[in-house]
Parts: C-alpha cells; structure tokens; sequence
C-alpha cells in the first residue's frame, strides 16, 4: 500500500473516531478503495467493520498515527456513536472535495478556508464555544461562513433558532466575513428534504426550541442542500471559487449576458422571455424567491441550470409549465477556471 495514502486515511478515521460502513462504501472509488482498507486490516491498523462501532482504528493504528507526528488518541466514549457517523460524512466529503477538514478551533477560520468539526470544539477542555449549539460545524469558503447540520428522515432533535442563528453571526464577524449560509447534509438530497418537511412532534413554546423543519423554514440566511457523495463533491468544488454564480454565467452566456436587476435570477432570455437561475449550490430557497419575482415582471418561465443528479431531485417539486430544467456539463469547473476564453460569443 502507499504509505502517503495510508497515512491519509488513518488520520482520516481516527480523527472522526467512528465511521460508518455506509460512508465508506459511498466513498470506495476515491477515499476508501477497497485494496487499500484491505491492507489496513492486514497491518493491524484497522478494525474489521462492526455493526455497532463502524470502521475505526486499532491501538497499533494510533500508535502509527503518533509515530508519523499526529497525536491523536482513542477513547471510550462510544454512546453517541450514530452521531459520529453523522459527522465522519461531512468530514469525509470536506476531505474528498479537497477542504482542510482538521481545523480545531474558531481562531483558524479568520486566517484561511477550511471546516472545524464541532467534536473538536467540544474535545477542548474547560471550553464550551459551542454551548447547546446542534450544528455539526463550521464551515469557511471565501467570505462565507457556513453553518453545517446533518438531518435525516424520522430524525427526533430540535434546535433553538435564535442561539443558533447568534452564534453563527458572531463567527461570521470573528472570521472577517460578509455572508453567512446554512449548509443542511445528509446521505442524498431527497434524504435531507423528506428530513426538513415531514410532519414533526409538537415542542413546548417555553421551550424555544424548534424542529429542524421549522427551524429551516424561519432561517433569514440562504439554505443549500449538500449531499455526502460524490455530487456534494462537485458542488463544494463549485462553491470553493469566489463569485462562483458570476464565473458560471460567464463561462455558460457569455459576458454580454442580460440581467433584470428586478429579480434574482441568474441570467435572462428576452427572446423567449425566460428566466434562468442556477442551481449547482442547491440553494433550495432561491427558487420560490426567483420564482415570485419573475411572475411580477411577466416573465413566462423559469429554467433551473443544474446537474444531472441534481436535477432529478428538482423535476420532483418544481414542474412544467413554469417550471424546466437544463443540465450543467461536468467540465463546468474547467470553463469557469479558464474564464472567459471558453465563453459563447456576445
């Protein structure tokens, strides 16, 4: 095995502790190949997959990880172990979409991108940075600082809006950024749907705390669906540029493009009269505003720019007439790094 990419993925597991088996086959083309888990077992630095506990290291693969100067340490606490199989797919998608996923304090999103996990903020001793916050961390990308939460269909945990919603205003201003999102995770996007709109169990008013659902749906900052497979990947790869929206309509209409700077669409045929907005950071909510206020300015469609997996999900809720949809090229990434050079004429 090369030792380089063993040591990745050691470091890997033993920093989210617990990983699920389901990451791991999700992720077997790229992160997890499947010859070089077998040779992990083989080393004795990796335990054979338990139903319970997932895929985790051995004392002797901690004792590698020390060895190669990463003082990680293995623990008992294994009685929240489904919720750190939550966390080990953000972190491994972070990981796979080449985001520095080891960041351990607040401190270090000021100075460059990357994702803190929250189990490192509460691992700190004597620290309580995250308080009752339920965010599973903090993500940076540009000037935007993303709170990041996995939900999953029948999930059964509320959340208290206005601290969450404080606190993430407060790192935006530590980290020098301008925008802050809510990035909601979970194993595909009807998946993190079903889980922000099923019906939920009443919570006491006294309580302040909401369902996630409502939570979602009282949020004034944008909601994005990210998946944990290979299309949250690309669309973290497309959600890494600055400007990416800008650099997409570059390089998909050109720099003449016309805009309506009465509506939030992306990008306006005034041929056809239509309106397009895209969709590959699946800020979800955009749509319904895009959609209203397109309809007040008369135009008779919108088409939503997004890619293959993505539009799948979308055709379910939003259809024709009014609604359509086009699908995005996988080279969309080479068009916006080389800029206008690739874009149609004016």
């Amino acid at each position: 095995m090369a030792a380089q990419n063993a040591k990745e993925v050691v470091r890997l597991i033993g920093w989210c502790r617990n990983v699920g088996d389901a990451c791991v086959q999700r992720y077997a083309s790229s992160v997890f190949r499947a010859s070089l888990v077998e040779d992990l077992q083989k080393a004795k630095l990796l335990k054979a997959c338990d139903p319970v506990y997932g895929w985790r290291l051995t004392r002797k693969g901690y004792r590698f990880l020390q060895d190669s100067g990463i003082p990680l340490q293995p623990d008992t606490h294994t009685q929240r172990v489904g919720r750190r199989f939550e966390h080990a797919e953000i972190v491994v998608t972070m990981y796979a979409a080449g985001i520095d996923p080891y960041l351990t304090a607040i401190e270090e999103l000021r100075r460059r991108d990357g994702y803190v996990p929250a189990f490192a903020l509460r691992a700190g001793r004597g620290q309580q940075v995250l308080g009752n916050n339920q965010m599973a961390g903090l993500l940076r990308l540009q000037d935007t600082v993303y709170a990041v939460y996995y939900v999953s269909p029948g999930m059964n945990r509320v959340i208290n809006p206005a601290r969450e919603t404080d606190f993430l205003q407060g790192i935006c201003i530590g980290a020098g950024c301008t925008h802050r999102a809510l990035l909601f995770c979970s194993s595909d996007y009807m998946a993190i749907h079903t889980a922000l709109h099923e019906p939920s169990k009443a919570v006491s008013v006294r309580s302040r705390c909401v369902s996630y659902g409502r939570f979602y749906r009282m949020a004034q900052e944008p909601c994005l669906y990210l998946p944990c497979s290979a299309q949250g990947i690309r669309q973290l790869h497309i959600m890494k540029h600055s400007n990416y929206r800008v650099k997409m309509c570059r390089a998909l209409w050109g720099t003449g493009s016309y805009m309506d700077s009465g509506i939030c669409a992306d990008w306006i045929d005034p041929k056809s009269h239509t309106a397009f907005l895209l969709m590959a950071d699946m800020d979800i909510r955009r749509i319904e505003e895009s959609a209203y206020q397109i309809r007040r300015k008369g135009y008779q469609r919108l088409v939503l720019a997004g890619f293959q997996e993505q539009n799948r999900f979308l055709k379910q809720y939003y259809r024709p007439p009014f609604y359509s949809s086009a699908t995005l090229s996988n080279d969309i990434l080479d068009r916006m790094k080389d800029g206008d050079r690739h874009a149609p004429p004016v």
